[in-house]
């Protein structure tokens, strides 16, 4: 049953996507030098490996820690990137194997079902070429990987992962308990912790993405082999190493023609140089996929390239009998040393790919009153009509996307109708932050103006709070300050501040205490060397004294009285101050004589004066 849903899953897999180009297949095995089946399996997969063409496949080897945790040297030295991979296929048992990420290879391995697995990979052409070069800096390695979309995908989102291994590893006497002596595609370190990299992949599109490593010099280092592969969901689309191999990149994916007349597109391909291996006079074939008779294609220049890098032109004919419909064309360089790779373009007669994105990813827009997220892939007949409309407002979290316009200038609802041009839809939503208030202590009756509404990103806000001052529940409430989170965020005692840039979510809470925020002055301009709390004047009092006190620098300021007994019993001043010499005014008219204490903290500092209040 297992493997019935492998290859179930790998039809659906192959039923949404245009493969192109030829690929590379990746083993990736999963084993352990304290693994006794892993000890007599492994001679078999490494066999099948070098007996194939080595630029057709690539292995990598994860090692475990069980079945005896903590014994292997190669897992110890990288636990991380070994546990990602396994986690990613949920491997619970080894030796076990995922060739292109989608056939799981159970032991015993055996050279039969491992052969039976490549030749239905090898069939399959892939959307993608990868052309990977590397160089060697001193302690580090550059690896640079060009990765060329081919064709429409059904979704373009994938993961590329860099992998550094050593091709073979050779122990005189054995390492662990399971009696191997020779180690085969060790994997030793991966980009993103074993995760990938998110890339978005469009036909005719060329990303390159470079990742330097630390050679360690524990490493065999001239059996170090850096690889690159993509990974879509589960499926491995392509895998690319240095190779001997010439490859076939057209630059122009896809020709529309109109169906019902002789018809006539002309495609460019070319082969860039990487290594010797392209010194090798290249020979050109085609084929038509399904063969259609009324299909011819021609190489106007030649169908051998001698020179590189080379460009060349392929010519398609097809006459008005030709049905609609989707054709492949397929072209095959063969040099001679007898290396081989394929590419391929459409044809499409009377059809064409439309594509509809969003700006932004995870955004919803509709299509004939269906909804999709962030990107769709269409094949449809040309002169046809569809609507196309995009979803406005949408809200994910504190952040909203309003509708801004769609790429061809229409309506945030519209029809379109194909044509045989290239169609690409990209509906544009801009993006907005919410400003959300709170009040302190909640139930108050204030209102932050401005506050709990969302704003362009970018934007410039003002916000303010009113009252300033009120009586709830027999009690008298001063604002005091904003305390702000979030980048840009104000926090301070102005009752009507500025966010100069709204560029997140940003959370105002306004604080009220029942301190009345009077009473406090700057002395003079001068800014004092140390922090300091002077004896309160006059002393004894009755009711109002003064508190003076020094800030050598910006600070939050609480000042408290508490009685003989050590209660709080009034808060002088809470707020943030400038740099200077200060003085407060403390009332004390609802307060009886006696002893009472006043403390200052401010950043850092503390200090506590004693004072008398005689009525």
């Amino acid at each position: 049953m297992k493997k019935l849903f492998t290859f179930l899953t790998l039809l659906l897999v192959l039923a949404n996507t245009f493969y192109a180009g030829d690929r590379m297949v990746l083993i990736e095995r999963f084993t352990s030098w304290t693994c006794g089946p892993c000890a007599s399996n492994n001679p078999t997969m490494e066999a099948f490996i070098n007996g194939l063409d080595a630029d057709k496949i690539v292995g990598i080897a994860y090692h475990m820690n069980w079945p005896a945790p903590g014994n292997d040297g190669y897992y110890l030295y990288n636990p991380i990137d070994n546990n990602a991979r396994r986690t990613f296929y949920s491997i619970n048992a080894i030796p076990q194997a995922q060739m292109d990420g989608l056939i799981n290879i159970q032991s015993p391995y055996t050279n039969g079902n491992l052969t039976s697995y490549f030749n239905s990979r090898t069939s399959i052409m892939s959307p993608i070429t990868v052309i990977l070069t590397d160089s060697t800096y001193g302690d580090t390695i550059k690896v640079k990987a060009r990765i060329y979309c081919e064709v429409y995908m059904s979704n373009p989102n994938v993961l590329v992962h860099f992998s550094i291994q050593e091709r073979h590893n050779h122990f005189s006497s054995p390492p662990g308990t399971n009696g191997e002596t020779d180690f085969y595609d060790v994997m030793r370190r991966m980009n993103n912790n074993g995760t990938g990299q998110n890339v978005q992949l469009f036909p005719g599109q060329t990303v390159i993405l470079e990742k330097t490593f630390y050679k360690d010099p524990i490493w065999n280092q001239t059996e170090v082999m850096p690889i690159v592969f993509i990974q879509q969901a589960q499926e491995i689309l392509n895998a690319g190493k240095k190779t001997n191999n010439f490859t076939l990149i057209p630059n122009s994916p896809y020709k529309s023609v109109i169906q019902g007349q002789s018809q006539s597109a002309t495609y460019q391909m070319e082969i860039p140089v990487t290594s010797a291996g392209y010194n090798s006079q290249v020979t050109l074939t085609a084929e038509v996929d399904p063969p259609n008779a009324g299909i011819t294609v021609s190489f106007p220049n030649g169908n051998t390239v001698s020179t590189f890098p080379a460009a060349f032109n392929v010519q398609v004919n097809s006459s008005a009998a030709v049905p609609t419909g989707a054709y492949r064309i397929i072209v095959t360089g063969t040099n001679t040393n007898n290396k081989v790779h394929k590419t391929s373009v459409s044809y499409l007669v009377g059809k064409n790919f439309v594509t509809v994105v969003t700006n932004k990813p995870s955004l919803q827009f509709k299509v004939d009153g269906n909804n999709y997220n962030s990107f769709a892939f269409f094949n449809w007949d040309v002169g046809a009509e569809h609507t196309l409309s995009a979803v406005t407002p949408q809200v994910i979290g504190s952040t909203r996307y309003l509708f801004q316009n769609w790429s061809d200038g229409g309506d945030t609802s519209h029809q379109i109708n194909v044509s045989s041009t290239v169609s690409n839809y990209i509906v544009n939503y801009k993006t907005q932050y919410k400003l959300i208030s709170q009040v302190t202590p909640s139930g108050i009756p204030v209102t932050v103006i401005g506050g709990n509404q969302f704003f362009d990103s970018a934007s410039t806000v003002s916000f303010s709070v009113t009252p300033l001052s009120l009586v709830y529940n027999g009690m008298n409430y001063y604002f005091q300050r904003w305390n702000g989170t979030g980048n840009g965020s104000y926090s301070g005692t102005n009752p009507s501040p500025t966010i100069t840039s709204m560029n997140n979510v940003v959370v105002e809470a306004a604080v009220y205490d029942t301190i009345p925020p009077i009473g406090i002055q700057n002395l003079n301009n001068g800014v004092p060397v140390v922090y300091q709390l002077h004896q309160n004047f006059p002393n004894p009092f009755n009711p109002v004294t003064k508190i003076k006190f020094d800030l050598p620098e910006q600070s939050s300021v609480n000042i408290r009285v508490y009685d003989i007994i050590g209660n709080e019993v009034a808060r002088v001043y809470n707020g943030e101050l400038t740099a200077g010499f200060y003085e407060v005014d403390w009332n004390a008219s609802d307060f009886a004589s006696g002893v009472y204490f006043y403390r200052i903290d401010a950043g850092d500092f503390s200090s506590v004066k004693r004072m008398v209040l005689v009525k």
